[in-house]
């Protein structure tokens, strides 16, 4: 009787000290979402709270340490600290991606574009944030805040790529979005706004311009505003919108010269400029010049000045900033030199880490292919018990594999001639057309109706029976846009490069791209490029 109840006392001791480690690795969970969330409104206190809970989440389990990860790459993001890889990033979005909670795939995926597109990697950045846009729409219950800035990210991405009807079109996206859960819509209204200033259309410039000022005016012109209260005074002073201008001047003045936003000297000098106070925005274009440690706000300003000298009919001083502004132009194309460089650089780096990068690959190979072992057994185990069914009616399935023989020499001998008239449109060799199209992904070369004809024939010459394997996986048909992309995706092009070859869109190019690899992923995995160089 003793030893049963020593039994039963160490059972029950076993069974509350696991509900304790339970509730405590709740808490901490509870705590980490709580430190996340108050990243968007206390960032010092929400890193004072992350760095408190670093010695009990060192002594937790894998999820909480991984949980705690993501929210210190998003405190780093927030403190606009650069990472020297993407190799943190990498990491949880490799765990989280095998896991059940679709808002940690999504905010792992937005954090991964955010390294990318910080080291200037921003093929690979616009991929992982459209990602994160369609996993974030097909989530129950979604970080709208990270849904949106990843709507935000691609909208800026398009626009230093000068490519201002995606910007609008993704501008309007996230605005609509924003509209919907209430959160920060002053701030895409005026991204819609700049969008269409971009795109020279005035009169929906202003509505929205005009929209996001009456939200900020309800708000009675709240400081946190500051930055586009700034750049709404530019612009209604180029609009001659004097009446709102003299608003925004008054709110602007009266905030503390410490909360001031950094541009503000230069919108007011802008200002001054377009209400035709030259000797004013002299004065404020030089203090801001003076002070502003950026080379591109620098050239703003000279140029300012050097329009105001001109107005004012003194050459001598227009020559002198003319040529501040043609020497600070020149820095800005050597500083570009140097970004550039420094890409390669990190760019090198990742390859140097690559083993690390390979392992999460290889580990997730592993499931994947036990998982196919298993089901590969069961369907053994299955048709092996179907084979002994039909035993029975030998004589009639003899009859239908006899059927289905001759269907199989007919299918054959058909795709044979198709792949001989394939290989026949090759008119040249094979490198040579792949070569061609190379150029023409840098836009140094052209391709017409031939050269794609070529394409296909030399795609079925360096890979037999690929085209085949492709119709078989599209039973309802497959289009030539999608052929074609799925041709290019074979001989290694990437998404930028597919996009300036076809002249298309990045987002439509994306969206093939993302159907291919759905539907015939894995005839697109079996390429071999050394067979490029082969031939």
């Amino acid at each position: 009787m003793n030893k049963r109840s020593f039994f039963l006392s160490l059972c029950l001791l076993s069974f509350l000290c696991a509900c304790r480690e339970d509730k405590g690795e709740q808490q901490l969970l509870d705590s980490i979402e709580q430190t996340w969330q108050l990243c968007e409104t206390s960032l010092p206190e929400a890193q004072a709270r992350a760095e408190s809970l670093r010695d009990s989440v060192g002594m937790s389990s894998e999820h909480v340490r991984q949980k705690y990860d993501l929210l210190t790459i998003r405190l780093r993001d927030k403190s606009y600290i650069t990472p020297s890889s993407p190799d943190s990033a990498l990491r949880t979005m490799a765990y989280f991606e095998g896991r059940d909670n679709d808002v940690d795939k999504e905010r792992a995926c937005y954090y991964l574009g955010s390294a990318y597109r910080d080291l200037k990697d921003y093929p690979r950045a616009v991929g992982f944030f459209l990602n994160t846009v369609d996993a974030a729409s097909q989530c129950r219950c979604a970080d709208t805040l990270i849904w949106q800035n990843a709507l935000s990210q691609l909208r800026n991405l398009y626009m230093l790529q000068l490519d201002y009807e995606e910007e609008l079109n993704v501008a309007l996206q996230v605005e609509e979005l924003a509209r919907q859960s209430g959160k920060n819509r002053v701030f895409h209204l005026t991204d819609v706004a700049t969008a269409y200033e971009h795109l020279d259309d005035t009169l929906h410039c202003l509505q929205y311009l005009g929209q996001s000022y009456g939200l900020i005016q309800k708000e009675q012109f709240p400081p946190k505003y500051r930055n586009v209260l700034a750049y709404m005074l530019a612009m209604y002073s180029k609009y001659q919108h004097y009446e709102k201008v003299d608003t925004l001047l008054q709110h602007l003045t009266l905030l503390p010269e410490g909360q001031r936003p950094h541009n503000y000297e230069l919108s007011l000098a802008m200002s001054y400029e377009n209400s035709h106070q030259t000797d004013s925005a002299i004065h404020y274009y030089k203090r801001y010049y003076d002070k502003e440690p950026s080379l591109s706000g620098r050239y703003e300003a000279s140029a300012g000045l050097q329009r105001c000298y001109r107005q004012k009919g003194d050459l001598g001083q227009a020559v002198e900033w003319g040529c501040r502004q043609y020497d600070t132009n020149d820095t800005i194309i050597a500083q570009r030199a140097f970004v550039e460089t420094q890409r390669a650089r990190d760019t090198y780096s990742y390859y140097r880490d690559k083993e690390k990068e390979q392992a999460i690959m290889l580990r997730d190979m592993y499931i994947l292919y036990t998982s196919i072992i298993a089901v590969l057994a069961l369907l053994s185990s299955f048709f092996g018990l179907l084979a002994f069914y039909y035993f029975r009616k030998k004589k009639f399935m003899e009859e239908i594999i006899g059927k289905d023989k001759e269907l199989e020499q007919k299918t054959m001998i058909n795709r044979e001639l198709t792949r001989i008239a394939l290989m026949n449109n090759a008119t040249g060799n094979a490198k040579d057309v792949v070569a061609l199209f190379q150029k023409a992904a840098v836009g140094q070369a052209k391709v017409d109706e031939e050269a794609w004809r070529d394409l296909m024939g030399a795609i079925e010459t360096l890979y037999p029976g690929f085209h085949e394997a492709v119709q078989a996986q599209f039973r309802g048909g497959l289009r030539e846009p999608l052929l074609r992309t799925i041709c290019l995706m074979k001989i290694g092009m990437n998404l930028t490069q597919i996009s300036q070859v076809m002249d298309a869109k990045i987002q439509t190019v994306w969206n093939r791209i993302k159907r291919a690899e759905a539907t015939c992923g894995d005839a697109l995995r079996l390429s071999d490029a050394s067979r490029l160089n082969d031939k």
